[in-house]
């Protein structure tokens, strides 16, 4: 009898190896050498997820769905959805008798509604979460539905007008199914600012260690304010997006221009690799922020560089991608050269840059110990 429930992981390379290994493990050291070069044969990326069952099992026709249909969309896109199915999946087997998720019928879907928001012993979700939940487990039985492994989705569904600009409002007879789960009180486009004073009192307060005042606060612990404080304000001037901002390298950075030249925002482009939906676009840095963010890489991430080399951090490995002339910002793999800006934020992280003392250091902009 399983207690576990659905779990879900994530295809990891190279794992860490306990120091001391054990007869049990060298009996399996064979297959454990061969992960690797199963993931590449069969095209797993790193971090993709999937799901195991109760008892143990690997359904291929399930995981299909994040192999497949989920491919293209970002890590934490897959992961959300993997841990929403999760959930439902679990539901099914511990309080609907054990139920597939085959087998799921519009019944156990009221039950988990009841549970999930109004049950007094329940999670009694936000209406926020419960919307992104039935919008990611109804996308999942629609695909499960094409691929013709359920006969029908458990999600009831109702019909709802499409708005056309070009008919001037509601089109005659263009109607689509929807979710009738959702609770329809999520309020759309709430869109709530943050006047610049406020922001920079923020801050100062929560990143810099001011205090409301602006003057320094004696008991603040916090340690590299000056990274943090450039990439909060490098974010709100650019407008770069988190994942965007984390992943950038200092190949995408534009160079300071002199302080001479009169220029007030230096452009650069932001790689179609790692924006969000693949939107790549030109951004332009306020010369003032670019120049707090120079300033951390000189001194702030210098530091943080010399403390990874004095342990060693920075040694190439099977699944390094080496940049051997930072003058060519490329790699190579699979037999060809890549530029490093089709690289996406996981790829970057495996980045290792050549040094002029004929060492290497990550090419990753944000850093920490």
């Amino acid at each position: 009898m399983s207690i576990t429930g659905w779990r879900v992981h994530f295809a990891r390379r190279d794992l860490a190896w306990p120091r001391r290994v054990t007869p049990f493990m060298r009996e399996f050291s064979a297959l454990f050498a061969g992960l690797n070069e199963g993931l590449d044969d069969l095209g797993v990326p790193e971090g993709q997820p999937f799901l195991i069952s109760p008892a143990g099992g690997y359904e291929a026709a399930l995981n299909r769905y994040f192999s497949v249909w989920l491919a293209s969309s970002p890590w934490n896109t897959q992961a959300a959805h993997a841990r929403d199915l999760r959930t439902y999946f679990d539901f099914l087997w511990f309080a609907r008798g054990r139920h597939d998720w085959r087998d799921a019928s519009m019944d156990d879907r009221a039950v988990y509604e009841w549970w999930r928001r109004r049950d007094e012993r329940g999670p009694r979700l936000e209406d926020t979460s419960w919307d992104r939940e039935v919008s990611t487990v109804n996308q999942f039985y629609l695909w499960a539905i094409e691929q013709d492994l359920v006969r029908a989705n458990p999600i009831r569904q109702r019909a709802a007008a499409v708005w056309s600009p070009w008919r001037g409002g509601t089109g005659a007879g263009m109607v689509r199914q929807v979710p009738a789960e959702t609770s329809h009180t999520v309020p759309r486009r709430e869109v709530k600012w943050l006047p610049p004073r406020s922001y920079r009192l923020w801050r100062n307060v929560g990143l810099c260690g001011y205090d409301a005042q602006e003057m320094p606060r004696r008991g603040f612990r916090g340690r590299w304010a000056a990274r943090n404080a450039a990439y909060a304000d490098s974010m709100v001037r650019t407008g770069l997006r988190l994942c965007e901002h984390s992943a950038l390298t200092v190949f995408d950075l534009p160079e300071l221009p002199p302080a001479v030249s009169g220029v007030v925002n230096a452009r650069a482009v932001l790689p179609h690799a790692i924006s969000k939906g693949r939107s790549g676009r030109a951004v332009y840095w306020p010369v003032s922020v670019l120049r707090d963010v120079r300033d951390y890489m000189e001194w702030d991430r210098a530091e943080m560089l010399d403390y990874g080399r004095s342990r060693g951090f920075y040694v190439p490995t099977r699944r390094s991608l080496l940049v051997e002339d930072p003058a060519v910002p490329r790699v190579r793999m699979g037999g060809r050269w890549v530029p490093v800006a089709r690289l996406d934020d996981g790829e970057r992280r495996r980045l290792l840059v050549a040094t002029a003392d004929g060492g290497w250091e990550p090419a990753m902009v944000w850093l920490n110990q």
